[in-house]
Protein backbone atom coordinates (compact mmCIF):
# COMPACT_ATOMS: atom_id res chain seq x y z
CA UNK A 1 0.00 0.00 0.00
CA UNK A 2 2.85 2.41 0.74
CA UNK A 3 4.28 1.73 -2.70
CA UNK A 4 1.02 2.90 -4.33
CA UNK A 5 1.15 6.18 -2.40
CA UNK A 6 4.58 7.20 -3.69
CA UNK A 7 3.52 8.34 -7.21
CA UNK A 8 0.67 10.31 -5.66
CA UNK A 9 3.09 12.13 -3.34
CA UNK A 10 5.44 12.85 -6.22
CA UNK A 11 2.57 14.27 -8.23
CA UNK A 12 1.61 16.58 -5.38
CA UNK A 13 5.20 17.79 -5.10
CA UNK A 14 5.44 18.52 -8.81
CA UNK A 15 2.21 20.49 -8.94
CA UNK A 16 3.58 23.87 -7.73
CA UNK A 17 6.56 23.60 -10.07
CA UNK A 18 4.31 23.22 -13.08
CA UNK A 19 2.25 26.25 -12.02
CA UNK A 20 5.36 28.48 -11.76
CA UNK A 21 6.36 27.60 -15.30
CA UNK A 22 3.10 28.95 -16.80
CA UNK A 23 3.25 32.17 -18.95
CA UNK A 24 2.79 35.43 -17.04
CA UNK A 25 -0.71 36.99 -17.18
CA UNK A 26 -1.37 39.47 -19.96
CA UNK A 27 -1.45 42.49 -17.62
CA UNK A 28 2.09 41.68 -16.41
CA UNK A 29 3.39 41.53 -19.98
CA UNK A 30 1.90 44.94 -20.76
CA UNK A 31 3.67 46.40 -17.75
CA UNK A 32 7.14 45.82 -19.26
CA UNK A 33 8.69 47.01 -22.50
CA UNK A 34 12.26 46.18 -23.51
CA UNK A 35 13.37 45.97 -19.90
CA UNK A 36 11.49 49.08 -18.60
CA UNK A 37 8.90 48.61 -15.86
CA UNK A 38 6.58 51.26 -17.33
CA UNK A 39 6.12 52.39 -20.87
CA UNK A 40 6.62 56.14 -21.47
CA UNK A 41 5.69 58.38 -24.35
CA UNK A 42 8.84 59.96 -25.81
CA UNK A 43 8.30 63.34 -27.46
CA UNK A 44 11.06 64.88 -29.61
CA UNK A 45 11.19 68.69 -29.57
CA UNK A 46 13.48 71.48 -30.72
CA UNK A 47 13.78 75.20 -30.01
CA UNK A 48 15.96 78.08 -31.23
CA UNK A 49 16.77 81.34 -29.49
CA UNK A 50 18.12 84.36 -31.38
CA UNK A 51 19.60 87.77 -30.71
CA UNK A 52 20.22 90.71 -33.00
CA UNK A 53 23.63 92.08 -32.08
CA UNK A 54 25.87 94.88 -33.28
CA UNK A 55 29.29 93.42 -34.21
CA UNK A 56 32.00 94.75 -31.94
CA UNK A 57 35.17 93.84 -33.86
CA UNK A 58 36.48 95.44 -37.04
CA UNK A 59 38.95 93.48 -39.16
CA UNK A 60 40.94 94.69 -42.16
CA UNK A 61 43.10 92.70 -44.56
CA UNK A 62 46.05 94.24 -46.39
CA UNK A 63 48.61 93.11 -48.95
CA UNK A 64 52.12 94.36 -49.58
CA UNK A 65 53.28 93.80 -53.17
CA UNK A 66 56.51 94.43 -55.04
CA UNK A 67 58.05 93.75 -58.45
CA UNK A 68 61.77 93.65 -59.31
CA UNK A 69 64.24 92.06 -61.69
CA UNK A 70 65.29 89.54 -59.02
CA UNK A 71 63.40 87.59 -56.39
CA UNK A 72 65.66 88.93 -53.65
CA UNK A 73 64.87 92.54 -54.51
CA UNK A 74 61.13 91.94 -54.65
CA UNK A 75 61.18 90.12 -51.33
CA UNK A 76 63.29 92.83 -49.72
CA UNK A 77 60.74 95.47 -50.72
CA UNK A 78 57.85 93.42 -49.34
CA UNK A 79 59.74 92.68 -46.13
CA UNK A 80 60.45 96.37 -45.59
CA UNK A 81 56.80 97.28 -46.18
CA UNK A 82 55.60 94.61 -43.75
CA UNK A 83 58.10 95.61 -41.09
CA UNK A 84 57.00 99.24 -41.30
CA UNK A 85 53.30 98.36 -41.25
CA UNK A 86 53.58 95.96 -38.28
CA UNK A 87 55.57 98.51 -36.27
CA UNK A 88 53.01 101.23 -36.99
CA UNK A 89 50.06 99.03 -36.05
CA UNK A 90 51.63 97.79 -32.82
CA UNK A 91 52.50 101.37 -31.83
CA UNK A 92 48.81 102.21 -32.24
CA UNK A 93 47.88 99.33 -29.92
CA UNK A 94 46.24 97.25 -32.65
CA UNK A 95 46.33 93.46 -32.98
CA UNK A 96 48.14 92.40 -36.15
CA UNK A 97 48.93 89.06 -37.73
CA UNK A 98 50.84 88.29 -40.91
CA UNK A 99 49.42 85.85 -43.44
CA UNK A 100 50.49 84.22 -46.69
CA UNK A 101 53.74 85.08 -48.46
CA UNK A 102 54.29 84.32 -52.14
CA UNK A 103 57.07 84.91 -54.66
CA UNK A 104 56.85 84.04 -58.35
CA UNK A 105 58.43 84.80 -61.70
CA UNK A 106 56.34 86.80 -64.17
CA UNK A 107 57.49 86.24 -67.73
CA UNK A 108 55.66 88.38 -70.34
CA UNK A 109 54.77 86.34 -73.43
CA UNK A 110 53.12 87.03 -76.75
CA UNK A 111 50.23 85.20 -78.39
CA UNK A 112 52.67 82.63 -79.71
CA UNK A 113 53.86 81.86 -76.20
CA UNK A 114 57.34 83.28 -76.76
CA UNK A 115 58.90 85.73 -74.26
CA UNK A 116 58.45 89.37 -75.22
CA UNK A 117 60.73 90.91 -72.62
CA UNK A 118 62.82 90.27 -69.53
CA UNK A 119 61.24 88.31 -66.69
CA UNK A 120 60.15 90.12 -63.53
CA UNK A 121 59.91 88.73 -60.05
CA UNK A 122 56.88 89.52 -57.92
CA UNK A 123 56.33 89.11 -54.19
CA UNK A 124 53.15 89.39 -52.19
CA UNK A 125 52.43 89.16 -48.45
CA UNK A 126 49.26 89.62 -46.42
CA UNK A 127 48.59 90.97 -42.97
CA UNK A 128 45.41 91.31 -40.94
CA UNK A 129 44.66 93.91 -38.30
CA UNK A 130 41.68 93.88 -35.92
CA UNK A 131 40.34 96.05 -33.13
CA UNK A 132 37.18 96.82 -31.17
CA UNK A 133 38.10 100.49 -31.59
CA UNK A 134 36.91 100.99 -35.16
CA UNK A 135 37.95 104.65 -35.31
CA UNK A 136 41.53 103.80 -34.42
CA UNK A 137 41.68 100.98 -36.94
CA UNK A 138 40.22 103.05 -39.77
CA UNK A 139 42.74 105.80 -39.09
CA UNK A 140 45.58 103.28 -39.18
CA UNK A 141 44.15 101.72 -42.33
CA UNK A 142 44.24 105.03 -44.13
CA UNK A 143 47.87 105.47 -43.09
CA UNK A 144 48.80 102.03 -44.43
CA UNK A 145 47.14 102.82 -47.74
CA UNK A 146 49.23 105.96 -48.01
CA UNK A 147 52.30 103.81 -47.41
CA UNK A 148 51.41 101.79 -50.51
CA UNK A 149 49.66 98.75 -48.98
CA UNK A 150 46.53 97.51 -50.72
CA UNK A 151 43.41 97.00 -48.64
CA UNK A 152 41.84 93.73 -49.76
CA UNK A 153 38.98 93.52 -47.28
CA UNK A 154 37.30 95.39 -44.44
CA UNK A 155 34.43 94.19 -42.29
CA UNK A 156 32.80 93.92 -38.89
CA UNK A 157 32.29 90.68 -36.99
CA UNK A 158 31.18 89.46 -33.57
CA UNK A 159 34.12 88.91 -31.24
CA UNK A 160 34.61 85.55 -29.54
CA UNK A 161 34.01 87.09 -26.10
CA UNK A 162 30.70 88.66 -27.09
CA UNK A 163 29.55 85.52 -28.87
CA UNK A 164 30.25 83.31 -25.83
CA UNK A 165 28.40 85.70 -23.54
CA UNK A 166 25.40 85.70 -25.88
CA UNK A 167 25.45 81.91 -26.22
CA UNK A 168 25.23 81.55 -22.42
CA UNK A 169 22.09 83.71 -22.42
CA UNK A 170 20.61 81.95 -25.45
CA UNK A 171 21.21 78.52 -23.91
CA UNK A 172 19.13 79.41 -20.85
CA UNK A 173 16.38 80.90 -22.99
CA UNK A 174 16.23 78.01 -25.46
CA UNK A 175 16.16 75.36 -22.70
CA UNK A 176 13.38 77.20 -20.85
CA UNK A 177 11.34 77.39 -24.04
CA UNK A 178 12.00 73.70 -24.72
CA UNK A 179 10.66 72.73 -21.29
CA UNK A 180 7.59 74.95 -21.75
CA UNK A 181 6.83 73.27 -25.07
CA UNK A 182 7.20 69.82 -23.49
CA UNK A 183 4.73 70.73 -20.73
CA UNK A 184 2.24 72.20 -23.22
CA UNK A 185 2.48 69.15 -25.46
CA UNK A 186 2.03 66.80 -22.52
CA UNK A 187 -1.12 68.63 -21.42
CA UNK A 188 -2.52 68.54 -24.96
CA UNK A 189 -1.94 64.78 -25.02
CA UNK A 190 -3.61 64.27 -21.66
CA UNK A 191 -0.33 63.38 -19.97
CA UNK A 192 2.29 65.08 -17.82
CA UNK A 193 5.93 65.98 -18.37
CA UNK A 194 8.19 63.50 -16.56
CA UNK A 195 11.70 64.74 -17.39
CA UNK A 196 14.16 64.36 -20.23
CA UNK A 197 15.42 61.25 -21.93
CA UNK A 198 18.24 63.32 -23.42
CA UNK A 199 18.93 66.95 -24.41
CA UNK A 200 21.35 68.26 -27.03
CA UNK A 201 22.63 71.84 -27.10
CA UNK A 202 24.24 73.27 -30.22
CA UNK A 203 24.96 76.65 -31.74
CA UNK A 204 23.82 78.27 -34.93
CA UNK A 205 26.12 79.05 -37.83
CA UNK A 206 28.77 81.67 -37.17
CA UNK A 207 27.81 84.92 -38.92
CA UNK A 208 30.28 85.63 -41.69
CA UNK A 209 32.18 88.93 -41.53
CA UNK A 210 30.75 91.46 -43.93
CA UNK A 211 33.92 92.14 -45.84
CA UNK A 212 34.03 94.98 -48.33
CA UNK A 213 36.33 93.82 -51.09
CA UNK A 214 38.95 96.35 -52.22
CA UNK A 215 41.61 96.09 -54.87
CA UNK A 216 42.07 99.70 -55.95
CA UNK A 217 45.33 101.58 -55.95
CA UNK A 218 46.14 103.19 -52.62
CA UNK A 219 46.77 106.53 -54.35
CA UNK A 220 43.23 106.53 -55.78
CA UNK A 221 41.52 105.66 -52.52
CA UNK A 222 40.58 107.86 -49.57
CA UNK A 223 40.68 106.60 -45.99
CA UNK A 224 38.08 103.83 -45.56
CA UNK A 225 34.70 104.25 -43.88
CA UNK A 226 32.80 101.39 -42.20
CA UNK A 227 29.54 100.94 -40.28
CA UNK A 228 28.84 97.77 -38.29
CA UNK A 229 25.14 97.18 -39.01
CA UNK A 230 23.71 94.15 -37.17
CA UNK A 231 24.04 90.37 -37.21
CA UNK A 232 21.96 87.51 -35.83
CA UNK A 233 23.36 85.06 -33.29
CA UNK A 234 21.31 81.90 -32.82
CA UNK A 235 21.48 78.78 -30.67
CA UNK A 236 19.43 75.60 -31.04
CA UNK A 237 18.53 72.88 -28.56
CA UNK A 238 16.60 69.67 -29.03
CA UNK A 239 15.59 66.93 -26.65
CA UNK A 240 13.49 63.85 -26.04
CA UNK A 241 10.91 64.45 -23.30
CA UNK A 242 9.31 61.64 -21.29
CA UNK A 243 5.55 61.87 -20.79
CA UNK A 244 3.49 59.81 -18.40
Amino acid sequence: MRLAAIPFALLLAAGPLVAQAQPAPNHAMHGTHHGYENRATILSLSETAEREVTPDLLRARFAAEASADTAAKAQAQVNAALEKAVAKLKAAGLAVATGGYNTWEDQPRGNDGKPTGPARWRANAQLTVSSKDSSKLLEAAGSLQQDGLLMQGLGFEVSRELRRSLEDELTKEALARLKTRAELAATALGQSFDGWQQVRVGSGPMPQPRMMQMAMSAKAMAAPVAEPGSQTISLSVDGDARLK
